[in-house]
């Protein structure tokens, strides 16, 4: 018989209902687990019932949060108050109300707006408790039922009342996009009802999947009512393998505290402690409590970040990445790889991708791959000194463990971790700093086969024993962390310095030696390299003005080519003699939630040390331009496309330009560097404060100084920030950089698009109309679009082109997968394409001393696309 419903809708219908329950007339129908899964949670909701009460009403037995939350008072071993009204909302056919009452909960009433199953449970439990049919929708109805329920309370000389909800909230909810209006509505009203109607001590407990549809409901309905929430994760003991998603008990607390700090309380599942996160937070800790509990059964794709804390010192020591592969015929069921600290964002281990290759290589079903962890503040300085190239190969055997597994806990560091300020930084020896020894593969390996055994072992796959322990011939990078902060949207933030000097030098000047051997001997080449280098530097007078003009105006598109890529080796020679003599380093900046992913990154140097100058403190600097990603390459190769020109620097016209998701700054100082001839006006956005704390890191106030730039940073949500600028056709340049937390989709029609930008808030048509209305008639919008999904990448390509007359995507020219794509209300043709290149090879001729090292330029002629 068909029971299944043909819509979300029918969730909310009584006839289908109705249906359902004549379908299962002789079995109880048990939504979630049963009464044994949650008995012991529901009676540590009652021991703590009190605890978010501050006694003034003249309470017995009440606990002060700060009580609670100290762990100054034990609720354990008190006896559990069962001497309630207990209202089971949406009851159903369940035996959960019986199990209640056998269990000593005397005082029941059972309601839902099936009269059938209503009518059924009275006769199997009538004589027990009540059963009434009520249709919730109907709120007057409903609260009429809630009033009564304080008089019944009385006349049964009962304490409290709990309020009880399993599955419904999930059912009662739940709807196509086309109905989110009306799930929205019929949250506000249940909630707002059965908050209206709890006194201080009453509970209302709600058994729930926890999906991101109820996650949203639930913060839109509490963060402004005199509300405590509690969330337990749990196991159905039955079966618990075949629960992709497993249940949640959320506990909602009536409070007397008037005092909003917008956090409420989790239960970590392992060990049952709990910890005080912000509301917002909690979709992302509700995943990372799932993925925890899936984590022994194999999965291919599967890719899990855990963080591992030090019970001790309450600090996070180590991460380790669970992959399993795609590996066809594995010969080891598990590997475990040694990550050496520095390398953690190389592709091969912070990537799916790179994993797979990783698991391709060495034939292995499962990865364990153990690295330091980015959140440890080392107060002690070790010398530098330099480490040999590891590849070991060793099996885990037995051994004790005094760690913790949190997959992706917020850190908590109750020290006082050192902290510098932007100006006093700059003048301090570095080098001197820099941290190394501790984190050495050798000690990693070692760390791996003593301290982290046990965990190892846990997060092993069956039939796993004496697996192989591998770490790659790399050595450690030196680094120095020169900045914590904590945050409100991403935990913590971390500022680290990694020195990267032979690095830096074999990618960008390794193949110049190559080149100067492939053309020894060759006089008619070196002829013609030495004519066209001099038309070059002739085409190079007053390269000061933008606007001035070349001695041959009708240059061919090939010869401007050819010139342009003989300044792009000009310039990579120039820069090289620049750089041989430096040290060179990478500020990075980090966060907690997600610490494989580098968020904003920028190159600075510093004069290599003489003999004689030990003790002299080199100011440092910043190389904005060298700092630029292939995606930042690509943003500022846009401004070629319609604004700039040979007018706006003989005119003098100001570009306004609006970043989306500013971060540090960064992709507006490479601009500023690259463009310093052109008045230009910035607003940048950025919803955190912590982060806009952090740009003096990021940036050399005297250095970047220019009369002709102005940059207003600007704290706000990207989203409110556009709906409510009150100036039409303004921007000349809007550039969209707002990454989603991580495994972010578009849910359309069934169908999950993973995308990790643009944010999947702007792909919204509202939200693009702002935008448009905002872009002067000549004006672009620039998105940075990163996602591995081909079919996330389609629907963002026909999504787009259909609210602009055209849309041109500008693929990176490297391994990097990021996409650029440039969205204009103006029909885009060829020949625009042609001047848009032409006007690139024409700013490289003229000004290549101030552009991109090596910059790919065929690639990137080759990689403009209408759409």
């Amino acid at each position: 018989m068909e029971v299944l419903p043909a819509g979300f809708s029918d969730f909310r219908s009584r006839e289908y209902w109705n249906h359902f329950f004549q379908a299962f007339d002789k079995k109880n129908f048990e939504w979630y687990g049963s009464y044994k899964d949650i008995k012991n949670i529901i009676y540590e909701c009652i021991r703590k019932r009190l605890s978010y009460c501050d006694g003034e009403n003249g309470a017995t037995g009440v606990i002060s949060p700060r009580e609670h939350e100290e762990g100054k008072h034990t609720l354990k071993n008190e006896r559990v108050n069962k001497n309630c009204l207990l209202v089971n909302i949406g009851c159903g056919n369940s035996n959960l109300s019986y199990e209640f009452f056998e269990d000593g909960f005397d005082s029941i009433i059972n309601i839902d707006y099936s009269d059938v199953v209503i009518n059924k449970m009275k006769s199997k439990f009538g004589k027990m408790m009540e059963f009434i049919n009520i249709d919730i929708n109907n709120k007057e109805c409903f609260e009429n039922f809630l009033e009564n329920l304080d008089i019944e309370k009385q006349k049964k000389k009962k304490n409290f009342k709990i309020f009880f909800d399993k599955a419904f909230l999930d059912a009662y909810i739940s709807g196509d996009e086309s109905e989110e209006e009306v799930c929205k509505n019929n949250a506000k009203n249940y909630f707002e009802s059965i908050f209206k109607y709890m006194n201080e001590g009453d509970i209302f407990i709600i058994i729930t999947l926890a999906q991101y549809y109820i996650i949203k409901e639930v913060v839109r309905n509490i963060y402004n009512a005199d509300i405590k929430l509690d969330v337990n994760p749990f196991l159905i003991k039955k079966n618990t393998n075949e629960f992709r998603y497993h249940p949640f008990v959320f506990s909602f607390y009536k409070t007397n505290i008037k005092l909003k700090d917008y956090t409420m309380k989790l239960c970590n599942f392992e060990n049952k402690d709990s910890k005080i996160i912000s509301l917002w937070k909690l979709p992302h800790e509700i995943r990372e409590i799932r993925d925890n509990l899936n984590l022994h059964s194999f999965k291919k794709g599967k890719r899990i970040i855990l963080d591992i804390f030090n019970q001790n010192i309450n600090k996070c020591e180590y991460n380790i990445i669970v992959y399993d592969s795609n590996v066809l015929k594995p010969v080891y069921n598990t590997v475990v790889i040694v990550v050496p600290f520095g390398y953690e964002f190389h592709s091969l281990y912070s990537s799916s991708e790179g994993n797979e290759e990783l698991a391709t290589k060495i034939k292995g079903k499962r990865l364990l791959l153990v690295m330091r962890s980015n959140f440890i503040i080392n107060e002690s300085k070790t010398a530098h000194k330099d480490n040999k190239n590891i590849a070991n190969c060793e099996s885990i055997k037995g051994g004790e463990l005094n760690n913790t597994i949190e997959s992706n806990e917020k850190r908590e560091d109750n020290s006082n971790p050192s902290e510098f300020s932007a100006d006093a930084y700059n003048g301090s020896n570095l080098y001197d700093g820099i941290l190394e020894n501790q984190d050495s593969v050798s000690i990693l390996l070692k760390s791996v086969k003593n301290e982290l055994n046990k965990i190892i072992n846990e997060l092993a796959l069956p039939n796993s024993k004496n697996f192989p322990i591998m770490a790659l011939n790399e050595d450690i990078k030196n680094y120095k962390i020169i900045c914590h902060e904590k945050s409100n949207y991403c935990s913590n933030i971390i500022i680290r310095d990694v020195l990267v000097t032979d690095e830096f030098i074999s990618d960008n000047f390794g193949a110049l030696e190559d080149n100067k051997t492939k053309k020894n001997g060759k006089n008619k080449k070196k002829s013609t390299q030495k004519n066209s280098t001099q038309n070059a530097s002739n085409s190079e007078k007053g390269n000061d003005n933008v606007g001035g003009e070349e001695t041959n105006n009708k240059i061919t598109y090939d010869d401007a080519k050819k010139l342009a890529i003989e300044l792009i080796k000009k310039n990579t020679e120039e820069k090289k003699k620049y750089f041989e003599n430096k040290e060179i380093y990478k500020r990075q900046m980090i966060f907690s939630y997600d610490p494989l992913t580098v968020q904003s990154e920028i190159i600075y140097t510093k004069e290599k040390k003489k003999a004689n100058k030990l003790n002299e403190h080199e100011k440092i600097v910043f190389e904005y331009i060298e700092s630029s990603s292939q995606y930042h390459v690509n943003f500022c190769c846009t401004f070629f496309l319609f604004i700039l020109n040979n007018c706006y620097a003989k005119d003098n016209n100001l570009i306004n330009i609006c970043i989306l998701g500013g971060g540090t700054n960064v992709l507006s100082n490479i601009i500023k560097s690259i463009f310093c001839d052109f008045n230009l006006n910035f607003n940048i956005v950025e919803i955190d404060e912590t982060v806009q704390k952090l740009y003096k890191f990021f940036y050399d106030k005297e250095e970047i100084s220019n009369d002709k730039h102005v940059a207003n940073y600007i704290i706000n949500d990207s989203y409110e920030y556009i709906k409510n600028f009150n100036q039409q056709k303004y921007y000349d340049i809007i550039f969209v950089d707002m990454n989603n937390s991580e495994n972010s989709y578009l849910n359309i029609n069934g169908q999950k698009l993973y995308i990790t930008c643009p944010h999947i808030s702007l792909l919204n048509k509202d939200v693009i109309t702002d935008i448009k209305n905002i872009i002067n008639e000549k004006g672009v919008l620039v998105i940075n679009l990163l996602t591995r999904d081909n079919n996330a990448r389609k629907y963002v390509y026909q999504f787009l082109k259909e609210l602009f007359s055209s849309v041109i995507s500008i693929s990176s020219a490297n391994k990097e997968i990021n996409e650029v794509l440039v969205c204009s209300p103006n029909d885009i043709k060829e020949e625009n394409i042609l001047d848009f290149k032409m006007n690139i090879m024409k700013w490289i001729r003229c000004n290549h001393n101030r552009w991109f090292l090596n910059f790919d330029l065929a690639s990137f002629l080759n990689n403009i696309t209408i759409l």
